[in-house]
């Protein structure tokens, strides 16, 4: 999957303006949402075969470890369950590409089997942090639009094994942003990055509707370093 994005900041004090006009461009009332995300660094690669019919057995490029993230959907209210953890792979996002944000993703729920290599015990991940995200999410045709704010949970929580620690309750977490600033979120998704009529439509859809939002929401091209996901040494 390959993913284009636009981003932005608003302050706390402009939250249900931006709501107001993003339920006016999309015609619809956006809906509500949480969800927890667990952070972790590879500590250990896969081993990558090399076909032995290659004519000159070349090696694969070398990879690089790399952080992913384990989400789920919380239930809004009190009672209710969480859904099924997914894991998410980023890649650093493509270079020279200006007016919007480029990166390929690998999103899927993820299997009992593949889940334990998640736990503490395991050699190929190592848990580094965790948020929960509160968001409002718009769709407008291809785009999806979410504007969150992200929390952080008490000092401490899922130290031992947070996949089996309680849910956290979010009266207890701090925002991230003590400013209580909010994320401004918009992106396209399609299924085949190499296709490059795709990208372009996607693109050109997304841009229009930045065009849609100029003077109200600003939404603009970050730093693609500022969204490398790979480990430092």
């Amino acid at each position: 999957m390959h993913e284009l994005l636009l981003f932005t900041q608003i302050p706390a004090s402009r939250h249900d303006q931006v709501l107001h006009v993003l339920a006016g461009v999309t015609a619809a009332q956006p809906i509500e949402c949480r969800e927890q995300n667990l952070i972790y660094m590879q500590t250990k690669l896969a081993d990558v075969a090399v076909s032995k019919k290659a004519p000159n057995k070349q090696a694969p490029p070398a990879q690089r470890l790399s952080y992913r993230k384990l989400f789920r959907d919380l239930p809004n209210g009190v009672d209710g369950h969480a859904g099924p953890w997914k894991l998410r792979a980023e890649e650093l996002p493509e270079a020279g590409i200006t007016h919007v944000l480029s990166r390929p993703v690998a999103e899927n729920v993820i299997d009992p089997t593949e889940l334990e290599k998640f736990r503490g015990a395991s050699i190929w991940y190592k848990y580094v942090n965790q948020y929960i995200t509160t968001t409002h999410r718009f769709v407008n045709s291809n785009v999806i639009v979410r504007v969150s704010r992200l929390f952080l949970p008490p000092e401490g929580t899922g130290a031992l094994e947070p996949l089996d620690a309680p849910l956290p309750n979010l009266s207890e977490c701090r925002p991230l942003d003590a400013s209580g600033t909010y994320l401004v979120e918009a992106s396209v998704r399609i299924e085949d990055g190499g296709n490059a009529k795709l990208v372009e439509q996607a693109t050109q859809e997304l841009l229009a509707f930045k065009a849609t939002l100029a003077g109200s929401v600003d939404l603009r091209v970050p730093d693609r370093l500022a969204l490398d996901p790979r480990v430092k040494a």
